[in-house]
Order: C-alpha cells, then sequence, then structure tokens
C-alpha cells in the first residue's frame, strides 16, 4: 500500500514535488488561493491581465531546463527577449543587457503550473489550519477546524512563516528553519495606453523605492494592444510601509513611477495594488540538501525560500527532496 502525503501549497514547488512523487505515493495538495500560481500567479481584471509575481524565470541547471523541454517544445514556454534599460532618478536610462535566456509562461505565468497540476489532486480554496499528530498519522485541519483527512506524511511548500506556523516544531526541528528569511514586496498593477509607454519593455531601476517595472502586455503570448504595467517595489520599501494606509501606498508608487518613465498619470485608467508579504527570499549561502526533512517524525518542507529565491530555486527544492523521499517511501 502506498503511503498518503498531504502537500501544502500548489505553486512550482508543491507541484513538481506531487509529479515526482506520484508513482511512489497517494497524494493531495492544499492550495488557499482559488487558482495555481503562488508568485507565478496571474490576475485579471476585463480584458487586462498581470503576471504580478515572477515576470520570467531562468534555466540554470539540467533538471530545470529537462522539465522545461517539452513546455517550450508546446509553446507553453517561451523565451523572453526584451528591450531592457536601467532607470535611475538622477541618471539617464542606458541599455542593460542579458547574458542567458529568460523565459515565460503562454498566454501567462500560471499556464505552467495549470499544465504541471494535470492529473494530480489539488484542492483550491482550502486553507490548512492545523496539523496535530494522532499516534502514527497526521491529522489536518482547516481554518474552521474542519478536518482535511489523515496522512503518512506532511510536506510544506508553503511560504516560509506559514510553513513555520503549521509544521509542529519538535518533530520538525526546533532550528530546522533557522537561516531562512523572506522579504515583503509590493506589486502595483497599472492599465496604460501603450501608445503612452516608453519603447523598452521592461527596466531595473535604481536609487527608488521601486525595484522593477515591466510591460506585461508585450510579453510573448499576451495581448499586445492592452497595456498593462507591472511595477514591484524594493523589498526595504514595502517593509517600511507594510502597514500604511494601501491607498497611500499606491499613490506614492504610482507618482514614483511617472517620474521615472515619464508617463502622464492621466494616462492611468486602472491602478490595482497587491501587498505580497512574503514574496522575495533573501539570498543564502547554497545549503545541503536545500530541503528541510525530519524522518523520524514524517515532516518536510521545501520553497524557492530553501535556496535564496527565483522559481528555479522552487524547482529544485522540490526535485532534491523528491529524491531524497523516494529511497525512504
Amino acid at each position: 500500500m502506498k503511503p498518503s502525503i498531504a502537500i501544502i501549497g500548489a505553486g512550482m514547488a508543491g507541484l513538481t514535488l506531487a509529479r515526482e512523487l506520484a508513482p511512489h505515493a497517494e497524494l493531495t495538495l492544499f492550495e488557499k488561493a482559488r487558482g495555481l500560481g503562488g508568485r507565478m500567479s496571474t490576475r485579471r481584471n476585463g480584458t487586462h491581465q498581470w503576471d504580478h509575481g515572477a515576470q520570467f524565470f531562468t534555466a540554470r541547471t539540467a533538471a530545470f531546463k529537462a522539465l522545461l523541454s517539452p513546455f517550450i517544445d508546446r509553446g507553453i514556454v517561451a523565451e523572453w527577449q526584451p528591450n531592457i534599460t536601467t532607470l535611475s532618478p538622477a541618471k539617464p536610462p542606458f541599455k542593460r543587457l542579458w547574458f542567458e535566456p529568460h523565459y515565460v509562461a503562454v498566454p501567462a505565468m500560471n499556464q505552467l503550473l495549470k499544465t504541471l497540476a494535470d492529473g494530480l489532486d489539488v484542492r483550491l480554496q482550502t486553507r490548512v489550519g492545523r496539523v496535530a499528530q494522532q499516534q502514527e498519522k497526521w491529522q489536518l485541519h482547516d481554518e474552521h477546524d474542519r478536518p482535511l483527512g489523515e496522512y503518512d506524511w506532511v510536506i510544506s511548500s508553503a511560504p516560509l512563516p506559514q510553513t513555520r506556523a503549521l509544521l509542529p516544531a519538535p518533530q520538525l526541528g526546533h532550528n530546522a528553519l533557522d537561516g531562512f528569511a523572506m522579504q515583503p514586496c509590493y506589486a502595483l498593477l497599472l492599465a496604460v495606453d501603450d501608445a503612452a509607454l516608453p519603447v523598452w519593455d521592461a527596466a531595473r531601476v535604481n536609487n527608488s523605492p521601486i525595484n522593477w517595472i515591466a510591460f506585461n502586455h508585450r510579453l510573448p503570448g499576451r495581448q499586445r494592444q492592452v497595456g498593462a504595467v507591472v511595477v514591484h517595489s524594493t523589498p526595504e520599501w514595502a517593509a517600511i510601509h507594510l502597514e500604511n494606509d494601501q491607498e497611500q501606498v499606491k499613490q506614492r508608487l504610482i507618482d514614483h513611477f511617472c517620474t521615472l518613465t515619464g508617463v502622464d498619470a492621466g494616462a492611468i485608467t486602472q491602478a490595482q495594488l497587491h501587498r505580497w508579504r512574503y514574496a522575495i527570499s533573501t539570498e543564502v549561502a547554497e545549503p545541503d540538501p536545500g530541503f528541510v526533512m525530519n524522518e523520524h517524525g514524517r515532516l518536510a518542507a521545501c520553497g524557492d525560500w530553501c535556496l535564496g529565491g527565483r522559481v528555479e530555486a522552487a524547482f529544485t527544492s522540490a526535485h532534491r527532496l523528491a529524491g531524497a523521499l523516494r529511497t525512504r517511501l
């Protein structure tokens, strides 16, 4: 009889883990959001869509390249070759070069995860609120304390603070999550007529509350005639203003965006603000093994925060954990 495994979170890490362990275990994924994606999710409003988390990803390891290869062949993943610039409030812009391929999912970033989830048991809009041990099983309950089932193993691929809150420290290891940290970020989502935007497609920003600007509609496979702009704040600025009035935060970011780009505020027809409390993993010296596991307690955790961020880091952490678990199931 195959062991039962509950995976908390259905982003890149959770779905990678589930796909690799599917032949060896009975798996159930619990995702609190309405749709798949995590920080690869996509927000839509009428004719506009914004990839308001990860804007792109790179592929540096053989394992991740192998995962992407069939999706590239099918057109689900495409290489992005933008005209990218560097902006600063006090200096003229200058062209920025990328020296490795950058990829996006088509027609939205969450499309890759939708494809990865095919055939898996994913319970959307199900927030795990409590994990408790009962004899030799783990019992999961939702936020209303309703039972979600009993499992042999529980694995969290959720952001670090949620993993800390859910997985019992005595069984996982009191110091197992020390050394990892995550930072916040604001995402400003704008609808702007493309004719009012500069000719470049994306920008890194220095010496500003803004860290990144992308004209989302110019990514491969998007509706290019519909201007959709994503603006990311720096984590430091977001941490300082995390609990401030959100309308004031939104307006300040709009003002900085207009100053940096020269876009007239009157050209902005929609503006939304998304607060990512757990957006960016702090850089860490790459640990071995790149995940957290207590075999005796039958608890584990993985995610990009184990390897310092990036989409590929989420995949790599889960890929390594899956390899370790296959020898133990």
